[in-house]
């Protein structure tokens, strides 16, 4: 994903600091499916990433005068979502938090024929979950560089920057993360048991 060109960039976050709406809709429909995956690849609940996402930009936005691109702006929101996403998993260890889910049986009544590829898209889901879930377990290192270099297609060079390591120590993690990934998914559907 690429930045807003920095004359609009600029322009907008002038308009943000001025309280605009608009600007802050044009920002945030830019860059908030980049920023949630980034936020998911850290937090391992979907509800909790998009409130940590909503406050990634609340904060930004109060603090739209004090971007100076020194880096990208979607570098600083990936700064402040990291903060962020720190102060939310200090505040998950101080509580225990367990939720059960009841099934009425109306829905096992009501659910589709699986004759309409249902079966399919049932499958497909569960590869998505368990990769999700195989993903979450990698160490956060390697979970970033994935994000950097597969989803957001950034050279290795760029990712080693951003991460502030060698273009080796990349290729290394980008080498394991897959591998454990492969091996994980590989596990969850030969044992037909669940995540591993």
């Amino acid at each position: 994903m690429k930045d807003i060109p920095s004359k609009e960039l600029k322009l907008l976050l002038r308009q943000i600091a001025r309280g605009s709406d608009q600007a802050v809709e044009r920002v945030f429909s830019h860059y908030q499916s980049f920023l949630f995956v980034f936020i998911r690849l850290r937090i391992r609940d979907d509800e909790a990433a998009e409130e940590i996402l909503n406050d990634t930009f609340m904060i930004a936005f109060q603090k739209a005068s004090q971007f100076n691109e020194t880096s990208e702006y979607k570098t600083w929101l990936c700064g402040i979502a990291k903060n962020v996403c720190g102060t939310w998993m200090r505040k998950q260890q101080s509580s225990v938090l367990s939720s059960t889910v009841e099934v009425e049986d109306e829905v096992f009544e009501n659910f589709p024929d699986p004759g309409w590829g249902i079966l399919e898209k049932l499958e497909s889901d569960e590869l998505n979950e368990v990769l999700r879930e195989c993903v979450d377990l990698l160490p956060e290192g390697h979970r970033e560089t994935l994000f950097w270099s597969l989803y957001e297609e950034e050279p290795m060079e760029l990712v080693a920057q951003r991460l502030e390591c060698p273009v080796g120590t990349v290729k290394s993690r980008l080498f394991t993360a897959r591998k454990k990934v492969a091996d994980c998914v590989r596990a969850v559907f030969s044992s037909g048991v669940g995540y591993v």
